[in-house]
């Protein structure tokens, strides 16, 4: 077999499996959708099972990567993970064969080497899955022909995320001699593209072209809560907790002047909700939180105090919760509204300090730890920052005119600037400055919305966190 000018010919390699018990699992099936993949133009198909291969091998003569998998009391491993499996793959019929690449430890004393040497004394080529830049290594140094990126993100060696890990391909294609695909949570077109340019000799999709299970899970609609859920607004003056229907409609508020101890916070929450007998609650505070752990990491301490390190989760409230800074709940909570769900929503919050968010295709835009575009921190032209010159604690509760002509003129480059950076179709204003009488005006001359929440900002966005999360 030609692999190099194989793989060329077919830089999207076909994955075509299912889980046990489902309806697709079954030879006749799994051969029609291979057929299906390779009438338009995919030639090399992977393949899970020997009735499956052998089926598909049948009707469509194409070449496969062929694998089992199977558990071992005692072993990680299962992907090929014996010599068993292997023979069995090579009596299937199956030029390439994959198997574990990791340095995890192998059943019944199996060794990589072993397994590889197996393989080659069949005339076959073997294909290493592998989790990491150091598996990737070892997996070459024991003969494969083949290195792919399947296990990333599915060992304790690897990083959990949501989509394909382009950084680990991108270190194993600069360390390896042999060809590398690209797989793993590919369900993107650019996704594949990247993949392509960085390196890889082809991506193998799987999900994404033939598991209708997991297609519909991933496009289920959020689906309804049958009870109250509650919602928690920290800000730098007031503390407060509000409890919203199902149908997202505010039910009543609570608040109290924000306690300067952060167990005195977390207290005080964990008080309502026992009261009110929510069981999940959105929070939205000032900081930065990881959205992983409720944590937040960073925050300006004049304005929130003992606030770096506190984390609002199941852990720390007793129920179901769902964290981030106030600028991105502000925001997350006007994309979720008829006017402007599936649009392109900038919100500026205008309160004590400045926050922003933007909400793009139905996901809130922001760093891995939940970073959120930093439009306070940064400069006008008068050298002061936006926060300096349009957060309350800097303008005070009655600013003077001097003041509000600064303010106006800020804000102006605020909006000017995310217009020529963000392309939004809407910008909306929110907080006691951004909605005070006296800068009313100027909203509507600037061509921006004033928020439909009024001053509830926060406690809406942080309801709309429990009640529609985001799809990642």
């Amino acid at each position: 077999m030609d692999l190099t000018k194989l793989l060329a010919s077919s830089p999207l390699i076909a994955s075509v499996q299912a889980l046990a018990g489902t309806p697709c699992d079954d030879p006749s099936t799994i051969a029609r959708l291979a057929q299906a993949s390779l009438d338009q133009g995919t030639q090399l198909l992977r393949l899970e099972g020997v009735e499956n291969i052998r089926a598909a091998l049948a009707a469509t003569a194409a070449p496969c990567i062929g694998l089992i998998k199977r558990r071992y009391v005692g072993s990680d491993v299962t992907i090929t993970p014996t010599v068993l499996e292997v023979d069995a793959l090579i009596e299937a019929g199956s030029p390439i064969i994959a198997l574990d690449g990791t340095a995890r430890a192998r059943p019944e004393g199996a060794t990589l080497e072993a397994l590889i040497s197996r393989i080659h004394q069949a005339g076959r080529l073997a294909m290493a899955d592998c989790d990491s830049v150091y598996s990737a290594k070892q997996s070459q140094h024991a003969g494969a022909d083949i290195i792919g990126t399947t296990l990333a993100g599915y060992t304790e060696e690897s990083t959990v995320q949501p989509g394909p890990d382009l950084e680990l391909l991108r270190a194993i294609v600069s360390v390896s001699k042999v060809p590398v695909l690209a797989e793993g949570r590919y369900t993107q077109r650019w996704q594949i593209e990247a993949a392509m340019r960085i390196g890889a000799s082809a991506v193998v999709v799987g999900g994404a072209l033939n598991d209708p299970i997991k297609n519909t899970v991933a496009l289920l609609p959020t689906r309804r809560h049958d009870q109250p859920i509650g919602a928690v607004d920290i800000g730098g003056t007031w503390l407060r907790f509000a409890t919203f229907d199902p149908d997202w409609k505010l039910i009543n508020v609570i608040r109290e002047p924000n306690p300067p101890k952060r167990e005195d916070r977390i207290g005080w929450i964990r008080a309502q909700i026992e009261a009110s007998g929510v069981r999940s609650v959105g929070v939205s505070s000032g900081g930065i939180f990881d959205p992983k752990t409720g944590v937040c990491w960073t925050a300006k301490e004049y304005l929130m105090h003992d606030q770096i390190g506190i984390e609002f989760s199941e852990r720390t409230l007793g129920v179901k919760t769902a964290t981030i800074g106030d600028g991105h709940a502000t925001a997350w909570g006007h994309s979720c509204l008829p006017k402007y769900a599936g649009r392109r929503v900038v919100t500026l919050a205008l309160g004590t300090g400045v926050g922003c968010g933007f909400v793009v295709e139905g996901k809130l835009w922001a760093g891995p730890n939940g970073e959120y575009p930093r439009m306070n921190d940064q400069p006008t032209r008068h050298g002061q920052t936006y926060e300096e010159l349009l957060g309350g604690l800097h303008l005070t509760k009655l600013p003077t005119d001097e003041q509000k002509v600064n303010a106006v003129l800020a804000l102006e480059g605020a909006v000017q600037t995310m217009r020529d950076l963000l392309f939004p179709d809407d910008i909306v204003i929110a907080g006691s400055v951004g909605l005070s009488e006296w800068l009313a005006d100027d909203l509507v001359r600037l061509g921006l919305d004033p928020s439909p929440f009024g001053t509830d900002a926060g406690l809406f966005g942080a309801a709309a966190l429990a009640l529609y999360p985001q799809v990642r």
